[in-house]
């Protein structure tokens, strides 16, 4: 679950003002969840951030929320419940860490202006890519990653912020410098974009708007 704050700068100044206490180098915050059955404590440190589930009656110890082996429906929900209080802090109490490309930085601040949406790092493995997507229908509309160049042009070395957008004219777009097969996706249907300036920030978010666009339907 902590990936998801994985790209993410603690800021005390938002937090003091979301709820959390200052306690020495800790500092906590509590809620109830799942109409207040339950009560979950969040403590965030320098370099980590920890949670805790009690039964909010018996004020007993809810470890199952931690454990990968149980996988019923009840704690599924107890994990939900957490996991969208820990967004609710994030989006509130952190804020986005330096990128390597500077224009990574000035889209997504945009993007995230104009469409409401955070960025969601989903997946342990693969701790440098995120996504963006609806909130009505769940769907991608943006996949941004930090990978090696020479997964888009072959021979080129370092690393790059790119973005995985779906479009309908991929072939046309392709003759295009900066604009690359989509990298892990199927490329009948999606481009990768390279955030390396060498399209405008302008012609970036009109691709996003388009990608945004094809993914709006349910």
């Amino acid at each position: 679950m902590f990936e998801i704050f994985k790209s993410y700068q603690f800021n005390h100044e938002k937090a003091k003002a979301f709820g959390f206490v200052e306690n020495g180098e800790v500092w906590n915050y509590s809620s109830q969840i799942l109409q207040g059955d339950f009560v979950m404590t969040v403590s965030i440190t320098a370099d980590n951030v920890n949670f805790q589930v009690f039964d909010r009656e018996t004020g007993d110890l809810y470890p199952q929320v931690h454990m990968q082996s149980m996988t019923g429906s009840f704690v599924g929900s107890v994990r939900e419940a957490c996991l969208e209080i820990l967004y609710q802090i994030r989006k509130a109490c952190f804020d986005a860490q330096y990128f390597i490309c500077p224009q990574t930085k000035r889209i997504v601040t945009q993007v995230q202006e104009k469409y409401g949406n955070q960025l969601e790092y989903l997946w342990e493995k693969s701790p440098d890519t995120a996504v963006l997507r609806h909130e009505g229908n769940k769907k991608w509309y943006a996949i941004l990653m930090k990978i090696s160049w020479d997964k888009l042009e072959k021979g080129r070395e370092g690393q790059v912020e790119a973005v995985n957008l779906k479009h309908d004219q991929v072939v046309d777009l392709l003759s295009k410098k900066g604009i690359y097969p989509a990298f892990h996706m199927n490329k009948r249907y999606w481009i990768s974009v390279a955030f390396d300036d060498t399209l405008s920030d302008e012609m970036v978010l009109e691709l996003i708007e388009k990608s945004w666009n094809l993914t709006s339907k349910k």
